[in-house]
């Protein structure tokens, strides 16, 4: 009776839990993805900073609609806040900082709340205001509502302490993070696949052409990434748990 008044009481022991779960060491393979991801990712990064580092409405990639001053500085809050969860997601995935507990939730925090929850919040905001049509408006939307659901999802496993629920949903969190880099490959795909057609279908019109290529990526930079996600942890889980 006495050892059991006596006896420490820790109930957090999410230090515990995140240093176990990054005991066993990086698989090459693993360690060259998370390479590959960092490099694109910054790659994104530094081509932002070029066009948006100056503040300067002229150099914008995106259209902004005249007649509103203030779609700008949303913007440029969307693409600046968007740099930072692109700048450190990929170190939630380098195992030798998850290692050190404290660290990694600092840098965790900061990624969710300095980087996806507003990025996706003011997100909302630029893609209602897209000039670009209601398909890609709808998936922009889309698209930001499931990048802050998956953030809300991960951040509340992990103060309820089911740090292996936390982990899965920061992967599909950043999955739809990483779309920033998906969204440019699948329009150059998406231009170069219609090119065939630039005549028959639109007539020679390139701008329709990119306006239909634009709309569809606004969908495909953020779906294929959640399905192979999906797939890959099914199979995760299928790896840990064997049938008998």
């Amino acid at each position: 009776m006495t050892d059991q008044l006596t006896r420490p009481v820790n109930p957090d022991r999410r230090d515990a839990i995140v240093a176990a779960m990054s005991k066993p060491p990086a698989a090459g393979k693993n360690r060259y993805r998370v390479v590959v991801v960092t490099f694109l990712s910054l790659g994104v990064v530094a081509y932002a900073a070029v066009i948006y580092g100056g503040f300067d409405v002229s150099t914008s990639m995106v259209d902004t609609r005249d007649e509103l001053s203030w779609h700008y500085p949303v913007l440029w809050t969307h693409i600046a806040t968007g740099a930072i969860a692109l700048t450190l997601g990929p170190l939630q995935f380098v195992r030798r900082i998850r290692r050190v507990p404290r660290v990694h939730r600092y840098i965790g925090r900061v990624y969710l709340f300095a980087g996806v929850v507003p990025s996706s919040i003011v997100g909302i905001v630029v893609a209602l205001l897209t000039t670009s049509g209601p398909v890609a408006a709808a998936g922009l939307v889309v698209g930001d509502v499931l990048w802050i659901s998956t953030a809300a999802l991960a951040y509340r496993h992990a103060r309820a302490g089911r740090y292996r629920q936390h982990g899965q949903w920061m992967i599909r969190n950043f999955a739809v993070t990483f779309a920033a880099v998906t969204f440019r490959a699948w329009l150059g795909l998406t231009i170069v696949g219609q090119l065939p057609i630039l005549e028959s279908v639109y007539g020679g019109d390139f701008d329709a052409l990119f306006d239909v290529a634009y709309a569809m990526t606004c969908w495909l930079a953020f779906i294929p990434n959640l399905l192979f996600v999906n797939l890959f942890l099914r199979r995760r889980r299928a790896a840990a748990h064997p049938r008998r």
